[in-house]
């Protein structure tokens, strides 16, 4: 170790740090935090979208992949800084990495991903089973579902908070500051836990869903007809069931294996792990844009026009054929 200007610096050179990682988080996470952020905009500002819960919902996830996009592309661009600024990493205690921009979204995150999914399956498990008081709850039924998670952070941050600065004088951890730099051992856990728990809470959930979307469609469709459009609302109450549980599966495979992984080999390279995480933001945008036809023409409004014409076109000589077929 060296001392200069009051900075001490480790025998780590910054030149052999792995900069794939770098580039992948700035990459990978603005385009996450641009594509959902677009889409969160477009559905928000959209007065029949933004008072329908179904979309509500879908809406509360983009912007939740917005702070996940954040979270990757500020962990990037701070780690980017580190290694062309310094020739070795400095040393930075507990608490100068727990104030760093990045692991305060990265300890949001992971406390948030498992917790928005048990909501969000709550929601899918009232529609599935309970269609028409489902379908008679008012708006703010969906925001207030989906926004309350984000009041469960505080109480978990304080006693994080209070830990990591407990430890603000010992300076024994390189500048690069991943999430188990900034957190002490019990809390690090804790969280980790909670979004492993948490999801893994979602799969028994989904079960009954499951079992009543093969076993009873029929049924949740002769429920709906009692309210207006009926049908409709049948199609549109499954599809987003099924586009909630895929996220659900991908998060399990992408947070929550990962995750596990580390419980058992604490010294297995992290930042392969991290990758799995970031990859979740790229997969749930495809999910998204797969399973739901009006998200796609929010995303491509010129396609969406250009095809509404085109079956308008086609409408349009059908009924000329009919006519002229009457005469």
């Amino acid at each position: 170790m060296s001392d200069i200007n009051g900075i001490i610096f480790s025998e780590k050179y910054t030149k052999d740090y792995d900069k794939t990682f770098i580039i992948l988080y700035i990459v990978e996470g603005l385009f996450i935090i641009l594509a959902n952020l677009f889409l969160t905009i477009r559905l928000f500002t959209n007065r029949q979208l933004r008072t329908q819960k179904e979309f509500i919902v879908i809406g509360a996830c983009l912007f939740f992949d917005v702070i996940f996009g954040i979270t990757y592309f500020s962990a990037g661009v701070y780690r980017a800084i580190v290694v062309f600024v310094y020739e070795k990493f400095p040393l930075v205690s507990m608490w100068d990495c727990f104030m760093t921009i990045h692991n305060q979204f990265f300890i949001f995150i992971t406390i948030m991903a498992g917790i928005v999914l048990v909501f969000t399956a709550i929601d899918r498990f009232i529609c599935v089973f309970f269609p028409i008081r489902y379908i008679k709850l008012h708006v703010e039924y969906a925001y207030m579902l989906m926004f309350l998670p984000y009041l469960i952070i505080l109480p978990l941050w304080i006693p994080a908070a209070i830990g990591a600065y407990e430890n603000y004088s010992v300076k024994n951890f390189t500048m690069n500051c991943l999430m188990n730099q900034a957190l002490t051992i019990d809390y690090y856990v804790l969280y980790r836990t909670i979004r492993i728990v948490s999801t893994i809470g979602c799969i028994f959930l989904y079960l009954p869903i499951f079992v009543k979307m093969c076993v009873r469609t029929q049924s949740i469709y002769n429920h709906t007809k009692i309210a207006p459009g009926s049908t409709k609302n049948g199609k549109r109450l499954l599809s987003m069931t099924k586009t909630v549980a895929l996220i659900t599966g991908s998060t399990v495979c992408l947070f929550t294996v990962p995750d596990l992984i580390t419980y058992f080999s604490p010294f297995i390279n992290s930042n392969v792990m991290y990758l799995m995480n970031l990859n979740k933001g790229v997969v749930n945008l495809i999910i998204f844009l797969t399973t739901q036809k009006c998200l796609r023409d929010l995303m491509f409004p010129r396609s969406a026009r250009k095809t509404s014409a085109m079956f308008a076109s086609r409408t349009t000589r059908t009924n000329h054929t009919i006519i002229v077929h009457q005469i």
